[in-house]
């Protein structure tokens, strides 16, 4: 079979899932189901097979990724009950200068609360976010908002554990202590410049309230409710241990294999399934003696609720990783790239931001253009944390009204569809475009 016969069908395939779920409305799930199977029977593999790849597919990806996202999304739902943002937030207040605010909001949504699922975060962040600018006052609004964005959409993507994240991981074989570290060591730097170069825009005249925000009468209001009780929440430092225990642990088990230690217990300590699960035990343990029974169960409750959806999705895309290694199209792209390390980081970037441009799914289109790759990966000189993270990138660019996160967006923070695109749209494209020459950076020094 030709190479670009080979090539042009796994795009088209790409295509037919982009077709399906915005002119069919067809479920993500089946278009990711369509696709696969399309690209298994219209290569020559045969109906068998082809099943059979999409079943092993999205059972390997399950077998390493499922107890990682169901232990992180209940441990998210425990910490958003025990309400350990809130007293983050209030930390934060007292600490920081009103022109550090969002940078702080920011820094602190990506790296400490990746397992709270993204349109959780934002309707707990949103309301603290609006209470906050309220105090600073003049542009502080646009800017929070920023900060709530790029926050949360890199934590999604970048950061252990968010689900993204997790999943691309999984795709691409990269150890979740590396993923964590190299993550952050991105994300942080990138929650920076985008907010700098951000804030440069709202210094020439960027934002105008009159266009962008709601008038006060159309507005959520801004109430102390917002605001847990401090007097009933949990105390901070416990709330918090539940995530930071298991990312310590995974970091030490990075640091065991960077550093060639081979000392078993912290082999053992380093697991990133028994970290979650230490993590997860942990908060059942702090909400058994902090929280009202009600609210641990309402806990468990929308961890499976949110928990089964994730799970489905990243499967197939599991299904879609595996048909595409069994074409030939694995050894087709690494002899394209194997003298370019920038190259194969670009592609899948780039098919990344196409589809979520097209589907509107930050993590479906992350999961699917590393698929793509996957099976290259064994060949060429690049290391498969920055084909995550470039994947995680590219699936920022973008965000817009095919998500549900812009409406969500809109209508916690009181701004106009104009004034939405200023301040998800385009701080969090900023944030992938800053994102991606930081990765392609990295590479040339790996």
């Amino acid at each position: 079979m030709h190479e670009w016969f080979v090539l042009a069908n796994a795009l088209f395939a790409i295509l037919l899932i982009v077709l399906l779920i915005i002119y069919f409305k067809v479920n993500p799930m089946i278009a990711l189901i369509a696709g696969p199977l399309y690209l298994g029977l219209s290569s020559g593999l045969g109906f068998g097979p082809t099943i059979e790849a999409i079943t092993d597919g999205f059972g390997d990806l399950m077998g390493k990724i499922g107890l990682l996202i169901g232990f992180g999304v209940m441990i998210g739902a425990f910490l958003h009950r025990m309400g350990a943002f809130q007293q983050v937030v209030r930390l934060l207040v007292r600490t920081f200068k009103p022109t550090q605010m969002p940078y702080a909001f920011a820094t602190i949504l990506t790296s400490i609360f990746p397992p709270i699922y993204t349109d959780v975060l934002l309707l707990m962040s949103a309301p603290l976010a609006r209470a906050t600018a309220k105090r600073i006052g003049g542009d502080a609004l646009p800017k929070m908002a920023g900060a709530v964005g790029v926050g949360i959409y890199l934590a999604l993507t970048m950061v252990v554990p968010g689900v993204a994240a997790l999943a691309l991981s999984a795709v691409l074989d990269v150890e979740l202590g590396t993923m964590l570290l190299v993550g952050l060591a991105i994300a942080v730097p990138t929650v920076f410049l985008t907010l700098w170069g951000f804030h440069f825009l709202l210094r020439r005249g960027f934002w105008n309230p009159q266009t962008d925000e709601l008038p006060d009468d159309q507005a959520p209001a801004v109430v102390a409710a917002e605001i847990r009780d401090e007097d009933n929440a949990v105390p901070l430092k416990l709330s918090l241990l539940p995530i930071i225990v298991p990312l310590l642990m995974i970091a030490t088990g990075a640091l065991d294999r960077a550093l060639d230690l081979d000392i078993p217990a912290l082999a053992a300590v380093g697991n990133s399934t028994f970290a979650l699960f230490c993590g997860l035990v942990l908060a059942f343990v702090i909400a058994r003696f902090t929280v009202p029974a009600q609210d641990r169960s309402g806990a468990v409750t929308d961890a499976f609720k949110e928990s089964g959806q994730i799970l489905l999705l990243t499967g197939v895309a599991g299904s879609l990783s595996a048909v595409v290694a069994t074409t030939g199209l694995g050894d087709i792209l690494s002899g394209y790239f194997s003298a370019n390390s920038a190259a194969p980081l670009l592609l899948v970037w780039v098919v990344a931001a196409i589809l979520h441009i097209a589907i509107g799914s930050v993590s479906a289109s992350a999961i699917t253009a590393a698929s793509m790759l996957a099976p290259a990966l064994h060949s060429l000189d690049v290391p498969p944390v920055l084909v995550a993270l470039a994947a995680g990138s590219g699936s920022l660019f973008l965000v817009h009204v095919t998500s549900n996160t812009f409406w969500l967006m809109q209508t916690t923070f009181g701004m106009t569809l104009r004034g939405t695109l200023k301040t998800l749209s385009l701080p969090v494209s900023l944030a992938s475009v800053v994102s991606l020459l930081l990765i392609l950076a990295a590479s040339a020094i790996f």
